[in-house]
């Protein structure tokens, strides 16, 4: 039958082969073991050449008779330890057939050979029979003798001439040692065991898809972008790589807790957002300012910084107000500044194709070594740097957004100040580049976009407990009257 028997916690489970069977804490595993030190696929058991075998998934940890084991054949039954040797216990059992034992295997410790049967007592059996009754055990071939009687041979114990015979259902390998050519099929089925890989859960966890996605896609750009006209296609196809990286990161960072379908629309709707007034809008304003930038008029860079900021910040404070008035949410501010690096990377993502196609212009126009290095690294920072940058201010501004829709007292105050901060920081960064002949005030000015960026990614909490505190942020605002104030469903 060659099914397999797992015991745990007072309960039988039985499984067929071909079946994977998931271990770990949560619900849709074939086996739950709610116990904290075990993973939450811990690990998995399936059939294979050699039978059922055990294995730890991850790093995952079971133990056998006190000693570690990653992997475990199941030809007898075993009780293993997860977590510890102190851990929740499985008993697994292979049932070869139905009620019997595991057949003889050569080398195996745990098979045994059946003791020589004793005659029948009387009665024994339907009348007139001469051997055991329906379903009683018997070894595999059945006993023979001289004489016909029960048993082997007086003190044999073993097999008879001829050998064992394969017990029924059997496969060939039972009764016929597999040769040389089977041993390798076998070698390499246990040493490369892709049905096992294509077969396990864990193919659907995220990051193993994203290793594969990140590995794949610069040659998928070789292939199909490389006979491209345009030179803005590599660096937006590059800035689309390399952005889900820095939004990851932005995730870890602030810990907005769970994204469930109103954060992914409300997300789409501010990339739709960013898109459609960057194109209408915001380039049109740049237009007229870049000549002056150029020349060094402080002026017209904080106009470009108020510009870009407010096109990032507009659609965080319009789906603030649009959940508060009509559905009476508020999320809480980590999570405003999670959406705000997404506006961010998304309005980098548009810039940089404009920055990635002078770049390339720039080495394949250079004269000298040194100008086609400097292409080659503006082109890196465009891609990898310039919409982390555009992240780092957006989220800024969107901690004061959220602040200013929980706490509605001050609220214009506080988004204008908001604002303001990353525009002057934004404004000072493009002034820099033109009027200085060094990269250095760039470098300081974005460590102080960074300290303030993470200095608000680990102190949002305190900071909204202080404000819920103080008076000066609470009461009603003139500006905001026509909204009521809605309990709050989220908080940091």
């Amino acid at each position: 039958m060659n099914e397999l028997q797992v015991t745990f916690n007072g309960r039988s489970y039985t499984f067929q082969p071909g079946q994977t069977v998931l271990i770990g804490r949560l619900s849709d595993n074939s086996i739950v073991v709610s116990d904290p030190t075990v993973s939450r696929r811990h690990a998995q058991l399936t059939w294979g050449p050699v039978g059922w075998l055990f294995e730890n998934l991850g790093q995952a940890r079971a133990f056998q008779e006190g000693h570690e084991v990653r992997q475990v054949i199941v030809r007898r039954p075993v009780e293993l330890s997860l977590a510890s040797r102190q851990g929740p216990v499985l008993r697994l059992e292979p049932l070869h057939a139905a009620g019997a034992p595991a057949p003889f295997e050569a080398g195996s410790q745990t098979a045994r050979i059946p003791a020589p049967a004793a005659a029948p007592p009387p009665g024994f059996g339907p009348p007139g029979a001469l051997g055991p009754p329906p379903g009683a055990y018997s070894p595999p071939g059945g006993y023979s003798s001289p004489a016909g009687s029960y048993g082997p041979p007086p003190g044999s114990y073993g097999p008879p001439p001829g050998g064992w015979a394969a017990p029924p259902g059997a496969g060939p390998e039972a009764a016929h040692p597999p040769g040389v050519g089977d041993e390798l099929v076998l070698a390499f089925e246990i040493l490369v065991p892709v049905k096992t890989w294509l077969r396990d859960a864990g193919w659907r966890q995220g990051l193993r898809l994203l290793v594969i996605a990140y590995a794949l896609l610069p040659l998928v750009f070789l292939a199909f972008l490389s006979s491209s006209s345009s030179l803005a296609v590599p660096g937006f196809a590059y800035s689309l790589y390399v952005a889900p990286l820095w939004a990851i990161a932005f995730w870890l960072l602030l810990r907005p807790g769970r994204i469930a379908a109103l954060e992914i629309y409300v997300g789409i709707a501010i990339i739709i957002w960013v898109t459609i007034w960057l194109n209408v809008v915001t380039v049109n304003i740049n237009d007229h300012l870049v000549s002056a930038v150029r020349n060094g008029n402080f002026l017209a860079a904080l106009a470009v910084g108020y510009n870009e900021e407010i096109t990032k910040a507009l659609p965080i404070l319009l789906a603030a107000l649009i959940l508060l008035k009509f559905r009476a949410t508020k999320l809480n501010v980590r999570m405003w500044m999670f959406l705000g690096t997404i506006s961010g990377l998304t309005f980098g993502i548009l810039e940089e194709r404009l920055y990635t196609e002078m770049a390339i212009a720039q080495v394949a126009n250079a004269s000298a070594v040194s100008q086609a290095d400097a292409g080659v690294l503006d082109f890196a920072f465009r891609v990898f740097v310039d919409g982390f940058e555009h992240a780092v201010w957006a989220g800024v501004a969107a901690f004061f957004i959220g602040i200013a829709i929980n706490y509605p007292r001050r609220r214009w105050q506080l988004i204008l100040f908001g604002i303001s901060i990353v525009a002057v920081l934004h404004g000072l960064n493009d002034w820099s580049v033109s009027t200085f002949n060094s990269y250095w005030p760039g470098i300081l000015i974005q460590a102080v976009s960074l300290l303030l960026f993470i200095g608000y990614t680990m102190s949002a909490s305190s900071i909204e407990r202080q404000v819920r505190r103080t008076p000066l942020f609470r009461g009603d605002s003139m500006a905001m009257d026509v909204l009521s104030e809605p309990k709050e469903t989220g908080g940091s």
